[in-house]
């Protein structure tokens, strides 16, 4: 039976980069997927590229370090990623949505970021087909976009390429232990493969397999959904969100709404976010979007856009997207010995160039560039 340096588990996108940058720094690594490349919530992402929405701290710093390599991917990975630059608003409607928004202005503006706050004049120049007397005001900035499963998939075979071992369709059951630390994986039929450290990386399902090494690590998730329009004429010129993110996206009371949206090459539009709180295990979730999500993001489309009131909803999917009440990351080594945890970005894109240098830095070396401490301090051992 093959030992392994490394098993990352879970192909979304931390692990698919993590995977491919072990590999790239000659750890013998294999990657393990449940379903297949893509197949959770990286696969219903928008792939945008995301620096406005970053904490302040170290989740911006890490944030910026990893943006300038991430607009350069198709050039490292040898591939087309339909990457572009893309401007992106965030658009406040109430008074404490404008605060908030005003708050991270400040915060991103001190630390060097080239955003700027937009009035309604502004906003108007920007977007002509918002409605601009709903909003308060917004904030903008330049960033990207790609291709989600293109990048996928560029890590994956540029991974193979380095040795990476890829098994998609292969359920990993628990964490094996040996003398304490963590030591490889039981898969569900039972089989057991070895490895110096795992790497777990499974989004929403991240909380669960940790906790077959006795240590609660607090990876939350909600229901996700998202829609795709009808094609239509070129309509929005940024990519747009709503700060009611930062103030009631993950309401832990019922279904939380916070429009964003960007229009495709082909003229789709590519609508969300809904989410409720997920209250079951994640393999339990309902894979059917809800009646109550369409209406949230009805409303929300003819109060900001209302000339779209009347556009066709084509397609509507729905996932399951894993968060932290703190919304900082678990990322680096946590708990026993040869376990090391990356899951629970607020962007993903935008933190698969830094995750992939840190976990290899951690797995090769033993330490990293940054203290990981602020983002680690809700891991807790089992009861």
């Amino acid at each position: 039976m093959k030992h392994y340096q490394a098993i990352v588990v879970g192909a979304g996108y931390p692990g698919c980069s993590i995977a491919y940058h072990l590999s790239k720094a000659g750890v013998d690594t294999l990657l393990l997927e449940k379903s297949e490349i893509s197949a959770g919530a990286s696969g219903g992402n928008f792939g945008c590229i995301q620096v406005q929405d970053a904490s302040l701290g170290l989740s911006l710093e890490l944030t910026m370090r990893s943006f300038k390599r991430v607009m350069r991917y198709e050039e490292e990975l040898d591939t087309d990623l339909e990457l572009t630059s893309l401007g992106s608003l965030i658009g406040a409607t109430n008074e404490a949505e404008m605060e908030e928004l005003e708050s991270l202005y400040r915060g991103k503006k001190e630390a060097g970021l080239d955003i700027h706050l937009y009035g309604p004049e502004q906003l108007h120049e920007a977007e002509p087909n918002m409605r601009v007397e709903a909003f308060l005001g917004a904030t903008y900035y330049r960033q990207g976009r790609l291709n989600p499963f293109k990048l996928l998939y560029g890590f994956v075979r540029q991974g193979r390429e380095h040795g990476l071992e890829v098994r998609e369709s292969t359920r990993v059951a628990s964490l094996f232990m040996e003398a304490g630390a963590v030591r490889g994986v039981v898969l569900g039929d039972g089989e057991i493969i070895r490895a110096d450290r795992v790497v777990v990386a499974a989004g929403a399902w991240t909380r669960e397999l940790c906790r077959t090494a006795n240590i609660e690590v607090p990876i939350e998730y909600v229901r996700a959904e998202g829609f795709v329009t009808e094609k239509i004429r070129p309509f929005l010129n940024n990519y747009y969100s709503a700060a009611s993110f930062f103030t009631a996206a993950h309401d832990v009371d019922g279904v939380g709404m916070s429009l964003c949206m960007g229009q495709t090459m082909s003229g789709n539009l590519l609508i969300g976010e809904t989410s409720k709180p997920g209250d079951v295990a994640p393999d339990d979730a309902s894979p059917l979007t809800s009646f109550d999500h369409f209406l949230a993001v009805r409303q929300a489309l003819s109060e900001c856009f209302p000339a779209l009131e009347n556009v066709n909803l084509l397609r509507a999917w729905t996932t399951v997207s894993p968060y932290t009440n703190t919304m900082e990351p678990v990322l680096g080594s946590v708990g026993p010995e040869g376990l090391l945890v990356a899951a629970g970005f607020k962007s993903c894109v935008i933190m698969t160039a830094v995750a992939g240098d840190i976990i290899t830095d951690l797995v090769t070396r033993g330490e990293t560039f940054c203290d990981l401490s602020g983002f680690n301090g809700q891991v807790r051992p089992l009861a």
